[in-house]
């Protein structure tokens, strides 16, 4: 592990602390990390202003560091293992999406196994959620309807199906509400039509241990016509879900793990 790193670990053993003390002894034996190495970092931060010393060997951080949607290093790698098996299983690009505001934000997203299938989202590729496809309303299905008026104007959402090539089709306010009532309280929703450039979405949504909404989990492809409600979308809803549940069960035991360490922190 380099330097970075081990300082990233100290600030997130800070953060995760709260407002109380920490013992630097704690911080050394939790981390594992020598003493030595950890004076040096305790006096980087503490000459930037990051956190203070007492004389007692007490920290106290002066920061706060967090992110914006939580996955840890573990997750990640499970996140990655999930889209690989995806891909196999169905045949299509496995995509991670988060939201942030009022855009999708592309995470990640595994090559399409056939090259000649063009699809322009990747890692860090943003989208406005009033482009109305499947994961859009799978994620505005999550909010309250009150929340959904006040954040959203209902005027501004848009269809970019291939039915009108590449122009848009703005959509009636009833509409929209319409098309999220009917999805709200699913695992699950996909492009009755293909988008501009031939694309297809199928999609559901992972959730915290709270409830919360994290991410969407999805299935790009160039899925023929007449295959919204079909075979199609019966495997990859399929599929989806399965590789949900196991991402539902990772989190709820990372938690539970965190938890349990927490404890024994605070016993000792």
């Amino acid at each position: 592990m380099g330097p970075t790193d081990r300082i990233l670990e100290v600030l997130e053993y800070l953060a995760s602390a709260g407002s109380k003390p920490v013992k630097q002894v704690d911080i050394a034996r939790d981390l594992g990390v020598s003493p030595a190495t950890l004076n040096r970092i305790v006096k980087i931060l503490s000459d930037r202003g990051y956190l203070f010393r007492t004389s007692e060997k007490y920290l106290v951080k002066n920061f706060t560091l967090e992110r914006t949607i939580a996955m840890s290093s573990a997750y990640l790698a499970e996140l990655d293992r999930a889209s690989r098996a995806l891909t196999e299983k169905t045949g299509g690009a496995a995509e991670i999406v988060v939201v942030v505001g009022h855009e999708l934000l592309w995470h990640s997203r595994t090559p399409h196994p056939d090259p000649n299938v063009t699809i322009l989202a990747r890692g860090g590729f943003r989208r406005s959620l009033l482009e109305f496809d499947a994961l859009s309303r799978l994620y505005l299905s999550t909010l309250a309807p009150d929340d959904l008026e006040r954040n959203f104007d209902l005027i501004g959402f848009f269809d970019t199906g291939c039915a009108s090539g590449r122009e848009i089709k703005w959509l009636a306010e009833e509409e929209v509400r319409s098309r999220i009532a009917a999805t709200r309280g699913s695992d699950f929703a996909c492009d009755a039509v293909a988008n501009h450039i031939g694309i297809r979405r199928f999609a559901t949504m992972v959730q915290g241990p709270d409830n919360a909404f994290l991410h969407l989990l999805s299935i790009a492809d160039n899925a023929p016509p007449g295959t919204g409600e079909g075979a199609i979308a019966t495997r990859n809803r399929e599929a989806l879900l399965k590789e949900r549940d196991r991402l539902t069960e990772f989190l709820a035991n990372e938690r539970r793990a965190n938890e349990a360490a927490a404890k024994f922190r605070l016993v000792q």
